[in-house]
Parts: C-alpha cells; structure tokens; sequence
C-alpha cells in the first residue's frame, strides 16, 4: 500500500522523516521561475490549480451559494434582531438588502473572486498582489483569526443542535450527570460539541474540489427540513404574521434608524467573509463567468428565505409561548418536548436537527475550515498543507471555549458585525487594486518569488500604502467596537457608540479611497510599464493562450489522496533552502 510504503520509508534516514512531513512541492513549470522559487512561497496547495482540478461548474457554485446561503446563521440573524427591539418587516427587509449587496462584492466573475478565478491561486497568494510577499502575511492572519472564532461558535451551535438530535433518539441523554456552573456548558452539549468537531474534522480531509454533490445534498436536506419546521409553528400557533412579534418598547426615530442600520451591517457581516474567502473557491471554476448568474440569483434568494422563517417562528413562539425563539435548538428543543412518547414525531425532530447541524457544517467546511487552511499553509508553506491546516483550526476551534463567547442576541450581533468589520477594508484594498490600479494583470511566476526583483515586492516584501490603509480604515470604529462588547467598562460620545453599527461599509469605502487616492498622489514606480499599458486582464488571456495551445505545461506526479510525496522522493539528496537564507 502507497501510503504503508511512503512511511516505511521515512524512517530509512533523518532527512527522508523530513522529507516525509514535508508539504508536497510542485514541480517547475512556466509559472513558477525555479531559479527565484523557494519552499518559503509555495507548495502544490499554494500553486496555481492545475486544469484536472477545475471541476466547479456553473451548477456547482449554485449548489455551494445555495448551501451556503440557506444555513442557521441566516436564521438566526433575522430572529435575534427582533430581540433587541428591531420591527420584524424592518429586519427583514435590512438583511435581505444587505445580502444583496453581499452578493455582489462575492460574485467570482466580479471583485476579489475574479482575480483568483483567471489565474486559478487563493486568497493567500491573490493578496501578496496588494499587500507584498511579507505584507500579506498581515491579511493573512486578520482572515485566519476570524475564521477560528466563527470555526468554533458554529461548531458548538452544531453541538446544540446534536444534543436536540441525539435526546430525540435516546431521552436520557439529556440526563448526563452535570458539570459546574462554571464550565457554562452542560454535559451533553460538551459531549455534543466534540461529537460534533469529530465528524467536522473527518470531512475536512475531503478536498473542497470534490465536495460538489454534498453541497447539493445538504441544500435539499437543509431547506426540507427550514420548510418543516416553519410549517410546524405556523400549525401550532394557528397561523402567524409579523403583528404577532411588535417591539416591546416604542423608540424614537433616530434610534429606529440606527437599528435599521445595525440590521443591515449584522446581515453584511453573516456573509462577509466571502468576500475575501471566495478566491478559495473560485480558483476551482472550470470558467470565471460559471457562476455569475447563478450566484446572483441564488444566493440572494437562499439567504433571504431562511430569514424570513426565522421571523416567523419567532413571532409564532411568542404567540404560543410567550418567548421568541431565536435559537434554532430551541426552537427544535420545545418540538421535541411536545411529543415524549410519539416516536414518529421524535424522529422527525431528530432529522431537522441533524439538518441544522449539517448546516453549520458545510458552512465551516467552506468559510472557515478551509480559509485557515491555506492561510497556515501560506505561513508555513514547508511543512503545512490545506489538510494539516484544517486540523489544527478545529483544535484552535476548541481552545477558544466558544459557549462563553455568546450568552445572549446582543452579543451575537456583535460578534457577526465584527467579523465584517476586521475583513472589510481587506475586500476593499484588494478589489481597488485588481480592477482600478492593475488591470486584471498579474504576474504569477512572481507571486513565488521571494526576491527583491519581484514586482510584488514593494518596500522590503510589504506594500505599505496596503497596511497603511487597513489600519487607518479600522481606526474611526474601534472605539465603538469597544464599547458594544463592553459597554460598562468603555465610556464614549453617545454619538460616537454607533459608529459600530455602519462598520463594514465605513471601513470598506474609507480603505478603497485611501488606497485608490494613494496611488494617484503617489504612483508606484513603473506601474505604468508593468500593468497600465495593458489591456484588461491582458496577462490572463495570454495564459489561457497557452494553456489551450498545449504549451502550458501543469505540475503533476504527486498522490492528493495522501497528501505526501511517493516513495521514490526518499532518497538522500540535500534539503533544499530557501534562497534568501
């Protein structure tokens, strides 16, 4: 067996053990200069996706966007807006507006999916376009360390949901012995939590290309099941509208515009990752306009439609009971108890909560993941791959202790609003510097290049006008970003506290015209030679050229399923080093 043999043979001398954890290199071709190319740049998840691995149609990317789109968050963040004094249409309708907007700024034919669809590289190689070999590094880990925050709190909402699913089928697992007040989780949705990571990390190991028909599985079971549980509570409470769930307290004009405001950076911010993540994704698109029609209509639809359920079963909860749900495990987990000795109607529970889980799931595997994945695979392209990567985000994922991040809906807006607001002026710089200031044009053999002849070298590996921006961009709303995740300990302007709740698209504009300005006041020096002379994306149809004509010659001879190098790389040639040592 291949993978029996390579570990055999690790084992035959040091260097071969080295040479066995080191991540697979690609071998030389006309993108990748290998008198310039180092192990420090690159592996073969970092290289450009060779033509076999763009197997993502236009069908593919509406199942993605579909599975995507129609998951828990989407849920929840129309229904815990009512929560915290929002009118439901007013919700509603902000929300779907911004994952309209959200659309747009994601569409792989359009803004930072565009690049890494015509020259096949990620987000983690796409951004040393803007920010320089070393400074890339710096959006690297603003993206990694987000994605291990939302990676853990949708895995233990997965857990949640796993307790619902598992009590359906066995009542007395809600009955485990319980831990202290001070853990802030009982024990089954401890046990559920690590159930659930188990079955996230097994999946992981299968490669985002290959994912296709889960996607369109999980889509199906994941919108049956929103569809079941809406009809359920429509059912239960005779019907149901938005009157149903009024405001409990009547608030002024300026504070209603405010929470409008909110709602709409909340439903930016549930999407906003994929504004920076989509190259990951793209870079697998058979053609760069696969999935512009599809994505356009899908996921505005998809995202809209979980929303509005959420809103209703939360008024059609509170017309029942008094309470608004807003949780999907309690929406799921008041289901359950109304049917303790009905097992065909337990069993129905238990697969809307598997469904639910399955969500978050697909939901991490794409967003969160795999991001982290090539993000410490661009950070230690020696020794880490996309795989090893995905690994280590679910340990991190777990280290972090997710249950004590969110106890209630405010903090939950908070956090969803954050996360936009740290990618933003990221999305911002990248898509001001591919459409506006190089032109679609990228030099790829380059991106690999660790020397000071680099075009993407800049001052020192780091373009600073790039960090200069992102700095500056998040600089006017960190104060309120302060104050809403601890209100009582951070004192500002009344006037200045709502600054949070317009931060996505604050940070956005403020870095694109920074950026956009900096280089009129300040043109880098002979970019009017190295893009501006071009043709749009003049680069790109050269290497689509070649590729057609068969000149283009793509890496190959390396075993994906194992991740590692044959048996006939062991032998005792000397370790290579990176050229600038």
């Amino acid at each position: 067996m291949l993978w029996y043999d390579n570990l055999k043979g690790a084992f035959h001398s040091r260097q071969a053990f080295v040479r066995y954890i080191e991540a697979p290199q690609p071998e030389a071709d006309e993108l990748i200069n290998n008198d310039k190319y180092n192990i420090r740049w690159s592996n073969v998840d970092l290289a450009p996706s060779p033509p076999q691995d763009r197997k993502w149609t236009q069908w593919t990317f509406l199942a993605f966007w579909v599975a995507h789109a129609a998951g828990a968050g989407s849920w929840t963040a129309g229904s815990s807006l009512i929560n915290v004094g929002l009118a439901p249409r007013d919700a509603y309708i902000a929300i779907a507006t911004s994952h309209i907007l959200i659309t747009i700024l994601v569409l792989p034919h359009t803004l930072n999916g565009r690049g890494p669809a015509r020259y096949h590289i990620g987000f983690p190689v796409f951004a040393r376009t803007s920010y320089g070999m070393w400074g890339s590094y710096m959006a690297i880990m603003m993206r990694a360390i987000v994605c291990i925050i939302w990676n853990g709190t949708n895995s233990y909402y997965g857990g949640r949901c796993v307790t619902v699913a598992l009590t359906a089928i066995f009542p007395s697992y809600a009955k485990l012995p319980p831990l202290p007040k001070s853990a802030s989780i009982t024990s089954p949705d401890l046990l559920s939590f690590f159930i659930f990571m188990i079955v996230f990390v097994s999946i992981s190991f299968i490669h985002s290309r290959d994912l296709k028909w889960f996607y369109i599985g999980k889509s199906i079971f994941v919108f049956a099941a929103m569809h079941a549980i809406l009809i359920w509570w429509v059912v239960k409470s005779h019907g149901v509208t938005f009157a149903y769930i009024a405001v409990d307290k009547p608030v002024s004009t300026t504070a209603h515009i405010w929470l409008v405001l909110r709602a709409f950076n909340t439903g930016l911010g549930t999407a906003s990752s994929l504004t920076v993540n989509q190259g990951d994704m793209a870079r697998y698109a058979d053609k760069p306009r696969s999935a512009i029609w599809t994505t356009l209509i899908g996921y505005p639809i998809a995202s809209a439609l979980p929303c509005l359920y959420g809103i209703l079963v939360a008024a059609a909860g509170r017309k029942v009971t008094g309470t608004a749900f807003w949780n999907l495990w309690d929406v799921l987990n008041y289901m359950l108890e109304q049917y303790p000795d009905n097992h065909g109607a337990r069993f129905g529970v238990f697969l809307c909560a598997v469904a639910i889980a399955l969500s978050y799931l697909a939901v991490n595997l794409a967003t969160n993941s795999l991001p982290f994945g090539s993000d410490v695979t661009a950070l230690f392209p020696r020794w880490m791959t996309i795989r090893r990567g995905q690994v280590i985000c679910t340990i991190l994922s777990v280290a972090i202790v997710p249950w004590k991040l969110l106890n209630n809906a405010a903090a939950f807006l908070t956090f969803l609003s954050g996360y936009g607001y740290w990618l933003s002026p990221i999305a911002a710089i990248m898509s001001i510097d591919y459409y506006l200031i190089k032109k679609g044009n990228i030099s790829v053999p380059d991106l690999y290049d660790g020397s000071s002849t680099s075009r993407y070298w800049f001052w020192k590996g780091i373009n600073l006008r790039a960090a200069i921006c992102t700095i500056v961009a998040l600089l006017p709303c960190l104060p309120s970003l302060a104050w809403s995740i601890t209100p009582k300990s951070v004192h500002i302007a009344p006037g200045a506290q709502n600054l949070f709740y317009i931060s996505f698209v604050m940070t956005w504009t403020i870095a694109a015209a920074m950026y956009y300005v900096s280089y009129l006041i300040f043109p880098e020096k002979d970019l009017e030679v190295k893009e501006r002379n071009l043709a749009f994306e003049e680069m790109a149809d050269e290497l689509d050229r070649k590729e057609m004509s068969g000149t283009m010659y793509w890496n190959e001879g390396y075993d994906d399923a194992s991740g590692v190098k044959g048996p006939e790389n062991f032998d005792e040639k000397p370790l290579q080093e990176d050229s600038d040592k």
